[in-house]
């Protein structure tokens, strides 16, 4: 719809009915068809008016009287304004004043009241006061005279003539002297009309005398015609006429004859020359529909219509029908063309004004409402069975699907993509058509009659039904189906997905829609990001849960926490990877779009639970590594030879309590730096950091750690702590109370050499974390001693000193591992001891001691430090 017309001069601002106005402006119109109508003060004015250029128009006023404004309508703007008034009258006609008359034409009247009036004279009429008269700019204002004198005129001639306006029109500033002056010239040129009257009749006596004779004589003669004819010489007059014209008729009848055929060839002519354009309609009609300008045929419709309507020849009605006949049509034509998509939305809003132009029966910007509807709604199910075939085919191609599986996925996927940007694209592209269309139509524009109020809910509920099956097909294209075959083909197909989603998303918000399609649509999109998230989690989980089979136990790093395997980076790696997909590909939030992980949300639920699955994934598969063995090899290989062994040979062939404390330092690097770093990568996507995962996987792995502790305390310890009792009875001999004891039994250096063989062995994998296998192990031993040392009967004073010095021995030889518990139980021991009771035995107990001391030295610097400082 162009700007609306605007009437900013005209000229000439007032004159009678048939002025010659020429109009300026702006917006007046882009061409002759467009100016629709046309109101000079009220008065229609369009069938005089000649179209110039979209600045100027030139018409003639109608018979109008009074000011008003010019109203110019057109077809793209509607109806004007105007910033200017032209004032109307009727002139009174004096024997100095031409009137405005019509020149008669060959061709009939077009306008009731004329075409073109004659120019008036410029004749002025002397001032009556015998002064000079003001020019224009001391002329009182117009406005406030007709204020002044509403039914009054200054002008001497009229009927209604008012002093007091011709005073102020002429006079205004005229000084009261002069006024007095012109009064005392108008009372004596007066007088001197009426004395000049009675002077004429005393200058010209004898010529009056000499017509009262003439009219005495004219009186006579009439009376001796009166008496020579009689009283009435009417009838002879009339015989004698009569007989004139008899005569006439015979002399000139064949000419007369002549001359009425050419009189009535005359009028056909005529008739047809002045009705040529109602002749030549149905043909042009033809011309103009092949032509395809339809705006042509609807105003020369409109326009015959006007003039013949109502026309009483049966000539005419007979055209009249021959042109409804082909207007009706016409109509048909267009009402196909306007339903028959696809069509763009210009063109089925011109067939809808042609037919309203047409006066069309039916609401034709209603029917066109719904066809786009429908048409809508088809083209969705014709996209979404054209991607479904193409799938269906390609699934029954088995063969070459098995050979090319990736490849064949990766063209599935494709396809997905391909008919979601297909359905996003046809939602779009629809809706900027159907709603602008709407919208015209219950704003009156396309609208014949005032659109219904229940089309305002029959049209929300179209948009939301035509969105809720977009909604549908779109969720049946990208929420189901198998998964991309590789994270780059995954993130590739969400983000083309999702473009095209945010796409149709952000058009449909420039179309100002309800609200409710609107949050179909924003919920697509959002379960869509939810399920991208949970895809990525998902393969995560996967691939974790894959990691039991991929364990090579290859020693990558020797940490703090002892050997580590690439265990704990591949869960980092994994992990990380889902959440940097789900955050460069769905995390981002888009234009009125609901945050993917907000505070107490069902998303972040998710992410927190699968992310909870994916550490206790991990926790099951160190434990399945950890605690699955043959328990006949535990203890097949001996120290010796593990530790002769180059490192690749050991990593290669580790044996299961290898295993089982490479599974330990992995869960306790995983539990001590590999959670805080995936706590880091939260905070570093923005996540919400999961505390609950987090504790709970950190509850898992010290759980695990402790059953890997107990599990080697139980394979290794017990068999070590069985062989105390035997090694300490070994012989069964018995010693002589008086005997001198200068050393500890075997059964002491085959404790410590044990307790030195699981500390290398728990050391070369566990590195500073080996003390608490070694200090279980050394608890285990000071307990079973406890035991032994309350269950024997009391010593001789040899056997005594011996006990004392082996439980002495061991507590230094393990005191590095000694626990509160396990010096309880040496202290238990010692005290189920008879003390020593001489210095002697105190001295020699000492020097025993240390020659242990220099004899032990490597053992002992071998348990009691790191096997690297040795």
């Amino acid at each position: 719809m162009g700007p609306p017309p605007v009437v900013t001069g005209i000229s000439p601002k007032e004159g009678p009915p048939g002025t010659r106005v020429t109009i300026r402006g702006e917006f007046l119109g882009a061409s002759a068809t467009d100016l629709i109508g046309l109101k000079i003060c009220g008065c229609e004015c369009l069938l005089s008016a000649e179209w110039k250029s979209k600045n100027k128009i030139v018409a003639r006023s109608g018979p109008c009287k009074g000011r008003g404004d010019i109203i110019v309508t057109t077809k793209s703007g509607g109806e004007g304004t105007s910033t200017v008034q032209f004032r109307g009258y009727h002139e009174s006609i004096g024997p100095v004043k031409e009137s405005a008359v019509w020149v008669e034409e060959a061709a009939p009247p077009s306008l009731p009241w004329g075409r073109r009036p004659m120019s008036p004279t410029a004749y002025t009429p002397p001032d009556p006061l015998g002064l000079s008269t003001e020019g224009d700019e001391c002329k009182f204002p117009e406005d406030e005279l007709n204020e002044l004198f509403p039914d009054g005129s200054g002008k001497l001639s009229d009927e209604n003539f008012q002093p007091g306006w011709y005073l102020l029109e002429h006079h205004s500033n005229t000084s009261f002297e002069d006024l007095k002056a012109g009064m005392v010239f108008l009372q004596r040129k007066v007088e001197g009309q009426k004395e000049g009257q009675l002077s004429f009749l005393k200058a010209n006596t004898g010529a009056v005398m000499d017509q009262l004779d003439r009219l005495v004589l004219l009186k006579n003669m009439y009376e001796d015609d009166q008496r020579k004819n009689g009283k009435e010489p009417l009838p002879s007059l009339q015989a004698a006429i009569e007989e004139s014209i008899s005569l006439a008729d015979s002399l000139f009848s064949e000419i007369l004859s002549r001359k009425e055929n050419a009189d009535k060839t005359r009028e056909a002519l005529s008739l047809l020359t002045r009705h040529k354009f109602l002749f030549q309609l149905p043909s042009s009609i033809d011309k103009n529909i092949k032509k395809k300008e339809y705006d042509l045929v609807v105003n020369d419709y409109t326009r015959v219509k006007n003039l013949f309507g109502n026309t009483d020849v049966k000539l005419f009605q007979k055209i009249l029908g021959e042109i409804d006949k082909k207007i009706e049509d016409l109509k048909q034509n267009l009402y196909i063309r306007m339903k028959t998509m696809p069509i763009n939305v210009q063109e089925q809003t011109k067939y809808i004004r042609l037919l309203i132009s047409l006066n069309w029966e039916g609401d034709a910007a209603w029917t066109a409402i719904i066809t786009r509807k429908e048409y809508l709604m088809n083209l969705m199910n014709k996209v979404r069975d054209h991607f479904k075939q193409k799938e269906e085919q390609e699934s029954g191609e088995k063969g070459r699907r098995k050979a090319k599986e990736a490849d064949s996925e990766c063209s599935w996927s494709a396809q997905r993509a391909e008919w979601c940007a297909a359905a996003c694209g046809a939602l779009a592209a629809e809706l900027h058509a159907l709603w602008p269309l709407a919208r015209r139509y219950f704003a009156g524009e396309l609208a014949g009659a005032p659109a219904d109020p229940q089309r305002h809910a029959d049209l929300k509920e179209m948009i939301t039904t035509a969105v809720q099956q977009f909604s549908e097909h779109t969720r049946a294209c990208v929420l189901a189906g198998g998964a991309a075959p590789s994270a780059d083909a995954a993130r590739a197909r969400l983000l083309a997905n999702l473009r095209s989603l945010r796409e149709a998303y952000e058009s449909l918000l420039k179309l100002d829609l309800p609200s409710q399609p609107l949050s179909v649509v924003e919920k697509v999109i959002f379960d869509y990001r939810v399920h991208g998230m949970t895809v990525f989690l998902q393969r995560a989980h996967k691939r974790v849960k894959g990691l039991v089979d991929k364990e090579t136990w290859k020693i990558q790093e020797f940490s703090d926490y002892g050997a580590i395997t690439d265990l704990p980076q591949l869960l980092e790696t994994h992990l990380t990877d889902a959440l940097s997909s789900i955050h460069k590909c769905v995390y981002a939030t888009g234009r009125r779009e609901t945050p993917l992980l907000a505070e107490g949300s069902e998303p972040l639920n998710i992410l927190q639970k699968h992310t909870q699955q994916i550490l206790l994934a991990f926790v099951s598969v160190l434990q399945e590594l950890a605690l699955q063995h043959d328990d006949q090899d535990f203890n097949t290989t001996s120290l010796s030879v593990a530790l002769d062994q180059p490192l690749g040979e050991r990593e290669a062939g580790a044996r299961w309590q290898q295993r089982l404390l490479i599974a330990a330092a992995n869960a306790q690097y995983t539990r001590r730096c590999t959670l805080p770093r995936l706590a880091a990568a939260f905070e570093s996507f923005e996540f919400p950091k999961p505390e609950l995962a987090l504790q709970t996987t950190k509850e898992a792995l010290s759980n695990l750690e402790s059953s890997i502790a107990e599990t080697y305390l139980e394979h290794k310890g017990d068999p070590l702590v069985g062989t105390i009792e035997p090694s300490m009875y070994m012989g069964r001999h018995k010693i002589d109370p008086d005997a001198i004891v200068d050393d500890a039994r075997p059964y002491v250096y085959e404790i410590i050499n044990n307790l030195i063989a699981v500390h290398a062995e728990v050391d070369s994998i566990c590195g500073a974390a080996c003390s608490r296998y070694v200090r279980d192990i050394s608890e285990t031993v000071c307990e079973e001693l406890s035991r032994l040392a309350a269950c024997a009967p009391a010593p001789p004073r040899a056997a005594a000193f011996r006990a004392r010095l082996e439980a002495s021995l061991l507590r230094l030889a393990c005191a590095a591992h000694l626990t509160r518990k396990a010096e309880n139980y040496l202290v238990e021991t010692l005290a189920s001891i008879p003390p020593l009771e001489t210095e002697e035995e105190k001295k020699r107990m000492d020097m025993i001691i240390q020659d242990f001391k220099k004899r032990m030295e490597l053992q002992l610097a071998c348990l009691n430090c790191d096997i690297e400082t040795v």
